[in-house]
């Protein structure tokens, strides 16, 4: 059976990627790349995202919001105070400037300016805070692979051997199979990692120590479950708006938002786990 020429241009957008996630993995500055990086998915997601709920952005809270969100980012590099600073400034600029204009649906409006904090900018913020860490090229390496192949094998354990759908509702080729196969795809594609990272740096991938496969792969297994969640909170945005994808702005991926869903979701669990683990 000979792919597609949609799944094709997945392929080749896919791949595109690639050397952008490893100089930001693997490049000393890899923390103010990464920065600038999300930076640029905060500008084309929030679009998309004002789009699903039928929002108009007006100039002027694009422009603010824009400036405070990088702010919001280069602020994790900086000074812990100033991200919350930025935070403030990020939804109460935006806020007053949506009543200044117009009262009507003021309370819709603002409402999607705090999920664009919340949703978007906080999760990218934790790509850059994770980076900056000590172990932060295996975190980031950990992040991009539970997210993106569990993407990966949740599309082919559903296209050989999907047959119970898991939530039709929000959407239909979903499958449990599929599922499935994202799980113990990501796990055995970061357990190889983390063992070849291993004979390299004693570490597997962050946890020190040479053999320390089971809370890897534990990990594993709840980050790529946490990013399928993601994955179905996204769809049921895009129900709620009655649209397939988010955007058109990635060839057969959909839009900004599509390539993020899993992800979003997958930074700020990582971010809580190794906090509490320190």
């Amino acid at each position: 059976m000979s792919p597609s020429p949609l799944h094709m241009r997945r392929i080749v957008t896919g791949m595109l990627f690639v050397p952008v996630f490893l100089v930001g993995i693997f490049w000393t500055y890899g923390a103010w790349f990464a920065a600038v990086v999300v930076f640029a998915f905060f500008v084309a997601s929030r679009v998309e995202l004002y789009a699903l709920y039928d929002v108009r952005s007006c100039p002027n809270i694009t422009i603010w919001q824009v400036a405070c969100g990088l702010f919001f980012l280069l602020s994790v590099l900086l000074d812990p105070f100033f991200v919350m600073i930025s935070a403030g400034l990020y939804f109460g600029g935006s806020c007053l400037l949506t009543i200044r204009r117009t009262y009507v649906n003021a309370r819709g409006e603002c409402a999607v300016h705090g999920l664009s904090l919340i949703y978007l900018l906080g999760p990218l913020a934790c790509f850059v805070y994770l980076r900056s860490l000590e172990h932060g090229m295996a975190y980031l390496f950990f992040i991009l692979a539970a997210g993106c192949i569990t993407d990966v094998g949740g599309f082919y354990g559903g296209k050989f051997f999907g047959r119970h759908k898991m939530a039709p509702h929000l959407s239909p080729n979903k499958t449990w199979e599929g599922a499935a196969g994202g799980v113990i795809l990501s796990l055995a594609f970061i357990l190889a990692s983390g063992w070849v990272v291993s004979r390299w740096t004693g570490y597997t991938l962050w946890l020190k120590g040479p053999h320390r496969y089971a809370e890897l792969a534990l990990t594993a297994a709840a980050m790529s479950i946490v990013g399928q969640a993601g994955d179905l909170f996204e769809s049921a945005l895009k129900r709620d708006a009655g649209v397939k994808d988010s955007g058109v702005s990635n060839t057969g991926h959909g839009g900004w938002l599509d390539i993020l869903d899993g992800l979003l979701w997958i930074a700020p669990a990582m971010t809580a786990y190794v906090v509490w683990m320190k």
